[in-house]
């Protein structure tokens, strides 16, 4: 089944585009915090091959959440009014939007790493976070991801070994080929570098699915890191340039130091997209590589499908759970922008790393994802191309934070 959805009801809105009264239930969990916020968008349908860049939209901002339950967006452009956000304890999280003239109020749905908070008055250990963009509206038709992580005051030591994975938008490519709508990567790389402040060397080894539908080996990735210093301290804020053989990419890039969420924003130069960095555990030794058995759980999810048959191509954002289960079953439950559900059900396994494998029931696929070392945020990259009987096959990229229980 294609997922090009276009319609999130009106009762799910937080008032309809009449403009009514906004019924905005207050937030569960209230603090004040800064920060880093990336957002990547696309439109539902992208038209003839090639892609242009004009279907895409990127997004960076400081997210500042106010404990009135409000928050506003600081852009290079100026900062944006009030608006109100709802966080819940167990990390769910909703961003409301007011509208106006012919566009309705509409609220993101997504999740905030509430795992590990002693109280209501405080984030997670891991303050990760994403939300969705459904919505397609008159004047904003693109529907996406935003996702970052809370802002630091520290000096970060970043050197070591990272899984990444990755999905790109490929523009105004000249040959028409499913790789050329869109590409999905997963693999690892080690930043190595004299001290921790210097510009770190990216080298390791990545896959890229092709149209056979298994990912081919040979990607080599490089590219280098740094974290932005203030100072003596930085907020996470970094330097990324990740190389996909020759092909480089200059990233916007954020860390809290486990996790490093890094954007693609540049529509014209061939490629724009979204990265997602997890520290790998140290898989060396007993008292420091993964545990299995506290991977399980259950994840918030949020995520972006690219569309890749180039006469057929567009993307969905979905947003739902994933639930790890003790004996390795995997389940996703999701909701995407057309307001249809969609479930994938199969296994996971785990490697002292922090790598985690996904093989899907009934579509014989093979995912690739990574915990972080808290066990509390989730990345899974679908770059499987596989065959459909309705001949759109799909690249997925997907962040989650647990949810907390408790």
């Amino acid at each position: 089944m294609r997922r090009t959805h276009t319609l999130l009801l009106c009762s799910l809105l937080a008032a309809c585009a009449d403009g009514g009264k906004e019924d905005r239930p207050a937030s569960e969990v209230r603090f004040s915090a800064a920060h880093h916020l990336f957002g990547f968008k696309t439109l539902r349908g992208f038209g003839a091959f090639p892609v242009q860049g004009s279907v895409v939209f990127t997004d960076r901002a400081q997210l500042n959440l106010f404990d009135d339950s409000t928050y506003n967006l600081v852009r290079t452009s100026g900062t944006s009014g009030r608006e109100t956000y709802k966080l819940g304890n167990d990390g769910a999280l909703s961003v409301f939007l007011t509208g106006g003239g012919n566009e309705p109020s509409t609220v993101f749905t997504g999740a905030y790493g509430r795992v590990g908070a002693s109280n209501l008055t405080e984030p997670g250990d891991t303050p990760d976070y994403f939300f969705t963009d459904r919505v397609s509206t008159p004047n904003s038709q693109s529907i996406g991801l935003f996702y970052g992580t809370k802002k630091i005051d520290a000096a970060l030591d970043l050197r070591g070994d990272w899984h990444v994975l990755s999905l790109h938008a490929v523009l105004g490519a000249a040959v028409q080929a499913p790789d050329n709508v869109a590409r999905a990567v997963h693999g690892t790389v080690n930043a190595a570098g004299a001290t921790a402040d210097a510009n770190l060397t990216l080298a390791g080894t990545g896959f890229q699915s092709d149209t056979s539908g298994i990912p081919s080996a040979g990607l080599n990735l490089g590219g280098s890191l740094r974290f932005l210093l203030d100072g003596a301290t930085g907020d996470g804020a970094c330097n990324l340039t990740l190389a996909y053989d020759a092909d480089q990419r200059v990233m916007r890039a954020a860390t809290g130091g486990d996790t490093l969420f890094a954007l693609d924003d540049d529509e014209t130069d061939g490629e724009a997209g979204i990265a997602l960095l997890v520290r790998e555990f140290d898989d060396s030794s007993t008292t420091t590589s993964l545990v299995a058995d506290r991977v399980d759980g259950t994840f918030l999810v949020g995520g972006h499908t690219m569309f890749i048959n180039p006469s057929n191509s567009g993307s969905d954002s979905f947003i739902g759970t994933v639930v790890l289960s003790t004996n390795g079953g995997f389940r996703l439950d999701a909701l995407g922008n057309q307001g249809i559900d969609f479930s994938y059900v199969g296994e996971w396994t785990s490697q002292a790393n922090g790598k985690l494998t996904f093989t899907i029931n009934g579509t014989n696929e093979t995912w690739h994802g990574a915990i972080d070392r808290s066990y509390n945020t989730l990345v899974i990259v679908d770059d499987f191309v596989e065959t459909r009987s309705n001949n759109v096959p799909e690249l997925n990229l997907l962040l989650g934070v647990r949810k907390k229980l408790d």
